[in-house]
Parts: structure tokens; sequence; C-alpha cells
């Protein structure tokens, strides 16, 4: 019903009074109590969130508010009880009349940082009753890290067991070249062989992820890892891998893990526990899928030996559940029963769209724009990333604040502790509702160890990214940045932003990123010769450049869909199958193209009253929406197929 009348434009609505069907004016009671101060003292249009009384009133009370004159509802949230809706204050009132609205509030902008996640988690107030994992160690299994970085502040030590093929065209990544590598440097993020041809880095995966464990604020506007006391061993388990076949078409070269150097790399660990104080490793990586335990399977036995051991040492083994979006499967080895699997929640605390779940799933923990720190030339870079890949760290971190106070509990207590005190997520899962506890670290520690707890903020929604599984194991996160198409986009880091292919592989974008001056829009299949290596007029630079205008605006770039690259851009473009899925995603990355080509603002009008900006919110509200019907996404897709991914 909805996209019905916004595609017919603004023009039919703006003609026609709407009020709310089921009370009448003169009837209705004052409203106002229900509207926060600061919506009341907004002038032209407003963005509000409409919270309702259940769950099962959220949809048709969205209905009817958007049925009222002027108002757009932009996004919905039926388990959390409330939709967002752009109107006016006197809409605001008006659909403040139904009786199933309990609240009406400013909709708040928030930019997501650790000084955003940690709260979630209580992690702030931990760190305010002086618990930061001082003595503690976590282990970080990655793709190495830039030692360097202020945001480590000299609590770095290193490893490296990266495999060496032949046959699958793999190179080593230990900074000296070899298979394998101990002390300062040997996984170093920055070496040769972690850059691609044209400067690209490979090997960013590593020191975001150890930030969002174990950072240390060097400037208030990032704010704190999670355990910004501990230490961080960081131990490089990729390679560099050279071909085609083994990255994907367009995606070489790519860095990805075999099980033999993770292994290694966890053994690793286990010699060291002897005489240090290790509380977590972290394995934000994994692949392929699986429905049960995998701990007697080939490939899941060696995992389960060797996290038996830490376990036994009191080493928590936390791996990322993956990002396919799985509603009851894990990749492995997420797989194992011992592991410490877990997915990824959004800024409105529900399952972030991503995520793997389901019964192998040990806990969540907030997985979309958590900023952390990016290797970098003057140790200061931090970027926002999204994926299980950062919601792992954040458990791996709780494991080192727990350990500090209760260093001789186990494995299973402090997990046991998590997962009583951690906010329960309720999803579906098989056709099944199940429930999964979002960690809070501070209803887990002892009672005597901290203050008496306060409220803490729930940040705005969003979601993330979408990488693609591979055969071998690799780094699940994608950038995420806000949505909605804006005149200029600007950086978030000091050297440039950066994408990732899904992959590992990532690319810097030039240290001048903007729209272009395009005048002719390009059909999908105009684009997809664009962005088809050496076939179209713009230059590969340019390409990455408007991709990354994509990935910054859209919720389905790379949230639902992974476009982070040349090569997986022309498969979106370039769709093997027919669904409507495909279509719609083809047609929307083509529409965002010809928008950071500079052929269109978002404010354009491309029919009737109906802007570029409402047409493409419109289309991925009903792409991310899972009860959308294929007609409603045929619809859409066609919609921009005729007024927007055309010749003007």
């Amino acid at each position: 019903m909805r996209l019905r009348r916004l595609l017919a434009g603004a023009i039919a609505l703006a003609a026609t009074s709407v009020t709310l069907a089921a009370t009448p004016a003169t009837a209705a009671t004052d409203p106002t109590p229900k509207i926060s101060a600061d919506v009341l003292d907004e002038s032209g249009k407003v963005r509000v969130l409409v919270q309702v009384n259940s769950s099962a009133n959220v949809a048709s009370t969205a209905d009817k508010a958007e049925a009222v004159k002027s108002s757009e509802v932009v996004a919905e949230a039926p388990s959390l009880r409330f939709f967002a809706v752009e109107t006016t204050v006197e809409g605001a009132k008006k659909i403040a009349q139904d009786p199933a609205v309990t609240a009406v509030t400013e909709d708040r902008k928030h930019r997501v940082r650790m000084t955003d996640s940690l709260p979630v988690i209580g992690g702030d107030k931990v760190h305010k009753a002086g618990i930061t994992g001082a003595g503690q160690e976590i282990a970080v299994l990655d793709t190495g890290i830039d030692a360097a970085h202020k945001f480590f502040s000299g609590r770095v030590t290193e490893a490296c067991f990266s495999a060496a093929s032949e046959a699958e065209n793999a190179e080593p990544l230990c900074a000296n070249g070899q298979e394998s590598q101990e002390g300062p440097g040997s996984g170093y993020a920055l070496t040769p062989k972690c850059m691609s041809p044209q400067g690209f880095m490979l090997c960013y995966h590593g020191t975001h992820v150890a930030g969002i464990a174990a950072g240390k604020s060097f400037n208030a506007q990032y704010g704190d890892g999670v355990a910004p006391g501990a230490k961080i061993l960081s131990i490089q388990v990729f390679s560099r891998f050279n071909g085609e076949k083994e990255c994907g078409e367009g995606e070489a070269p790519c860095v990805m893990a075999y099980d033999s150097s993770i292994l290694q790399g966890l053994n690793y660990v286990l010699q060291k526990s002897s005489s240090r104080k290790f509380a977590a490793a972290n394995l934000s990586l994994g692949g392929g899928r699986f429905t049960e335990h995998c701990d007697t399977a080939q490939d899941g036995a060696p995992y389960k030996t060797v996290i038996d051991a830490l376990a036994a040492k009191g080493v928590a083994t936390v791996i990322a559940a993956g990002n396919e979006e799985y509603d009851h499967e894990v990749s492995h080895p997420g797989c194992v029963s011992s592991a410490v699997t877990v997915g990824a929640t959004d800024n409105a605390d529900a399952v972030a769209g991503f995520s793997n779940r389901g019964k192998l799933l040990d806990l969540f923990a907030p997985g979309v724009e958590i900023v952390s720190a990016i290797p970098s030339q003057n140790g200061e870079r931090m970027h926002p990333l999204g994926g299980t890949s950062m919601a792992a760290p954040h458990v791996a971190g709780a494991f080192a604040l727990l350990k500090e106070k209760s260093p001789n509990a186990s494995v299973a207590e402090l997990l046991a502790r998590l997962k009583e005190t951690g906010k329960p997520i309720e999803y579906s899962s098989d056709g099944v509702k199940i429930k999964t506890p979002r960690i809070n670290v501070f209803d887990a520690l002892p009672a005597t160890s901290t203050p008496t707890p306060t409220p803490t903020p729930t940040p705005t929604p969003t979601v993330s990214a979408t990488p693609t599984a591979t055969p071998t194991v690799t780094p699940t996160a994608s950038p995420t940045t806000p949505a909605s198409p804006s005149p200029v986009p600007s950086p978030t880091v000091t050297d440039g932003p950066i994408m990732s292919d899904g992959g590992g592989s990532a690319v810097p974008l030039p240290d001048v990123c903007e729209r272009g001056k395009g005048t002719r829009a390009l059909t999908s299949t105009g684009w997809a010769t664009e962005v088809l290596r050496g076939k179209g007029k713009l230059s590969d630079k340019t390409l990455i450049c408007y991709l990354s205008i994509v990935q910054n605006g859209s919720k389905v770039f790379p949230e639902l869909t992974d476009a982070g690259s040349l090569g997986k851009a022309y498969k979106v473009l370039k769709p093997r199958t027919k669904s409507a899925k495909a279509l719609l995603d083809r047609e929307l990355l083509a529409a965002w193209l010809n928008y950071a080509h500079g052929v269109y603002n978002g404010s354009a009008k491309i029919k009737g009253a109906t802007t570029l900006k409402s047409a493409i919110g419109v289309a991925e509200r009903h792409r991310a929406n899972p009860k959308a019907t294929s007609a409603q996404l045929l619809k859409a897709a066609v919609y921009l197929n005729k007024n927007v991914n055309r010749a003007k």
C-alpha cells in the first residue's frame, strides 16, 4: 500500500487533506502530552519516532500515519514497537491521536563510535568502576596489526603463521617473507605484500578488530575499546592470494586464511598461556554454513581439540558467526560447540540484518558502524566498519574485563554470566522464535565489583554490511556509514576512507572523492560496461570513488548486497538470476551510481514531486523488508528503471 502511494508522487497526497481514519478530529483528545517538546518546537519537516503500544499494531498504525498529509514512513521496527516518520508538527499531532500511539519523539541523529557501543554493553560503567582488563591479554588472530597506532599505546606483541601455496598462488604475509615469525613487526599490516599493486590496503582488518577489543583513547572523539587496560597479542594468520581463481573475478589480490595457519596460531596462544594471562582468543573470520555443531566433523575436530585445551587454561575462543544472513546457521569454525560464537546486533538492539544466527549462537554484541583503528602512517586513522567481525571483539574484551575481577573463573562460568545477564534478543530462526542474549558486561560482573547500575542509552536504528562467503576463511566485515544521499559526501578518516570487498581486500579512496559532473544517466547495462575493467570511459579510480559514495549512503550496499568492488558491482549489475531481489539490486545500484556520477541530486525531481532520495528510500525499505513480496520488489525495480536509470 505504501509503495503505491509514494510512487504516485506527493502531488496527489497534497491535494487531499487526510486524517487518521479511526478518530474524528472533534472527538480526539489533546495529543500534545504524547509528543516531546523538541518535536513541538520544530518548524517545517521533522523526523520522529512513533512508539506504539504493541508489536502487532506497528504496521497498521504506520499505514494510517502515512495517510496523514505530508507524512512518509521511513523505517519500521515491529519488535521494538516503533516506526519512524518524516512529517510536520501538525502531522505529528494527528498521528499522536491514534490510540495505539504511546509517544512521539525526535529521531535523534547519532554517529556510532566506540563511545556509543560501549554504553550498550555497559562498558562505560565498568570503566568508571576502574575495571579495564588490566593484567589480562587478548589474542587477535587476524590480518596482523599496525602496532604503532596510537590506539594501542605500546601494548602489542606479535607473531605470524601465514601459509604459502604455489598451487593456489598464495604468499605468506609475515614481515620476514617466511611462513612463520615471532617478535615485533612480524605481522605488520602495512608490509608491501599487504598492499595491492595499486596501493590498496589488504590487511586493515586485524587492526580494527584489535582496537574494538582493547583500544585505548588518544582522542576523546573516539573513546576506548572494551578492555583498554588489556594487552594484545596480534597473530597474522592470513595469506595473500594473487589469482582470480581463488579470489574471484576482478578481486585479486585478496587475503584469506588457511585452517592450518589459524590452528597454528591457536596453538601458539595455548603454548604462551602457561606464562601469560590470556582472557580470550578472537577469531573474526569464518566460512561455510553449519546447522549443527561440527565437533566431530573433519573440519571441526582439530578446532575442538585446541579450543577445549584453551578453555582448560581459562582462555575463551571467541568467533564471529558470519555475515551471510543465515537465520539458523553459523560459519566455520564458529560451529564448534566449545567456541563462544557471536552474532551482531544493530543500533536499535535488534539482530543486524546481515548476521548469521540460530541455536548455535552463544551471544550477540554490537556490530554496526563501529569506529576503530585502521593502519596508517600517522598512527591516528579511525574508520567505521560493520559485521560480526566487529561484534566478536566486544565479547573478547568483555572476557578480559570479567577475568580482571574473577581471575580464577572458568570460561564456562564467565560465559554463563554473560548469558544470564545479557538482554534477550528475540528473533525467528528456522520458523521458530528463539532468544539469544546481547551482552551486558556491567551486569555480568560480581555485584561487589561495581556501583549501582544506571540506565544506558539505546542508539538509533541502522544496519550493516553483508560480505559473501568464500570456500576458505575470510574476514567478516565491510564499512558502513549512515544512509541518505547528501550533496557532498565527506571522508570520516584522516587518510581517506576504505571500503572492503568482503573477501578481505580493501580500497583506499583518492584523497578527494567527490561526486562527478555527469549530465546523462546510464542504464544498469551502461554501468555494467563501465565497471568492467578497461571497457568503459570512466577510470577505475573514479569508479572506486563512486562505489564508496554508494557504500556510504546506501542501506542495501553493502548491508544486504555486497557491491564494494568493481568486480562485485559488475555481478550486481549483470545478475545471473532474474529474481525480483536481483533485479531491484541491479536498478538500485545503477540509481546510486547515477547519483554519484552527478546526474541527479538527492532533491532532484524524477517523477512529479517524487525526489531521487524518496524513490531510493522507498525501494531500499522494501528491499530490506523480509516480508516484501516479489511483486513489490519488482514494482520498485521497474520504477527506478523507467524514471531514474534512463538517458535524460
